[in-house]
């Protein structure tokens, strides 16, 4: 599961910051004096037909890891001013997203994307190992001693939902990553780099306009290319076709050419002879020399790396697009 549910166990870290770093101080308001009426509950915001109480709203920021990391740059000398400004911010923070899980939720019934049995059970299995607990029994008493959540279906519930989200946002919003992008990063990475290549470079440039001069500036270097790959030595088409031997040799670094030539330059092994290939001055046939060392891994290498790094940019551009999308379509009360 990507960032929105890949969290720790909700609340232990939590209850032992607030219990122990902040020295017995509360973070939730003080209740009551014991002559006044009790309040038990409250609507802290409506959306559309649908409400979010403060009790959940409480609920979620005790777990929360803005809260925790807050506490955490806090340390246990932090004032009770200051307990209070970072749990005005994060509950401003939580309640924004306690507003979007009720609006995706609202989407995905519209869609039929629920969260099955099975996902629930393997979220659960996967924090239940994360957290260091041999089985999810064990997590569900460490859960239900956290004192956070009512009771241990309340606590699924809210995986539920967490997946819910999750599915419904990576099933309507958009966020596909394509192999041009992965390529056009990987140039971006590599640029400025020791990835180099020693190449002796062949041009083979149009006579002219038109079919017939591409024509036969093609045949030309198909015809040269032909005896390179037989075997012919460099040195030898070098003075058949004239001109200063060093102006053949070329070292290129990439991000220096085309991205297509780099493509098919790039991967070929020493020797190898590329081409023709359609260039702004004609056609262009290489033969490698050798590659420079470099510390660059090859685009093959890292082509999984930099999926993984574009794919998740994408959904959480997506995903904050997509959320943005649902509230401007619905209204939204905030009575916090």
């Amino acid at each position: 599961m990507r960032r929105r549910i890949r969290r720790g166990l909700p609340g232990i870290a939590g209850l032992l910051l607030v219990g122990g770093a902040l020295g017995g101080a509360t973070l939730l308001a003080p209740r009551p004096a014991a002559a006044e009426p009790e309040l038990l509950d409250r609507v802290v915001a409506v959306v559309d037909d649908d409400i979010v109480l403060l009790s959940h709203l409480d609920r979620s920021v005790r777990s929360s890891p803005q809260l925790q990391e807050a506490l955490q740059m806090l340390g246990p000398g932090a004032t009770e001013q200051q307990l209070e400004q970072k749990l005005k911010e994060t509950r401003i923070v939580v309640l924004d997203e306690l507003i979007d899980t009720v609006l995706i939720k609202k989407e995905a019934a519209k869609f039929q994307i629920t969260a099955s049995e099975a996902d629930i059970q393997r979220y659960l299995q996967q924090l239940a190992a994360g957290n260091n607990y041999p089985s999810v029994a064990e997590l569900r008493k460490a859960v239900i001693a956290s004192g956070e959540f009512g009771s241990w279906e309340e606590y699924r519930q809210d995986i539920r939902d967490q997946i819910t989200v999750y599915k419904a946002t990576s099933m309507l919003a958009n966020w596909a990553v394509t192999e041009a992008q992965m390529r056009e990063y990987y140039r971006k990475m590599a640029r400025g780099e020791d990835a180099r290549i020693e190449v002796d470079r062949f041009v083979f440039a149009q006579a002219g306009q038109g079919s017939g001069a591409r024509d036969e500036a093609f045949a030309r270097a198909q015809g040269i290319a032909r005896r390179l790959r037989a075997g012919e030595a460099s040195d030898a088409v070098i003075a058949e076709l004239g001109g200063d031997p060093e102006e053949y040799r070329r070292t290129i670094a990439r991000g220096e050419i085309a991205p297509l030539l780099e493509d098919a330059l790039f991967p070929a092994t020493t020797g190898e002879v590329v081409g023709p290939l359609a260039s702004g001055q004609g056609y262009v046939v290489f033969r490698v020399v050798r590659h420079l060392a470099s510390e660059v891994l090859s685009y093959e290498e890292a082509k999984e790396g930099i999926r993984q790094k574009l794919e998740a940019d994408a959904y959480e551009k997506a995903e904050r697009e997509f959320r943005q999308t649902l509230r401007s379509k619905a209204h939204i009360d905030i009575r916090l």
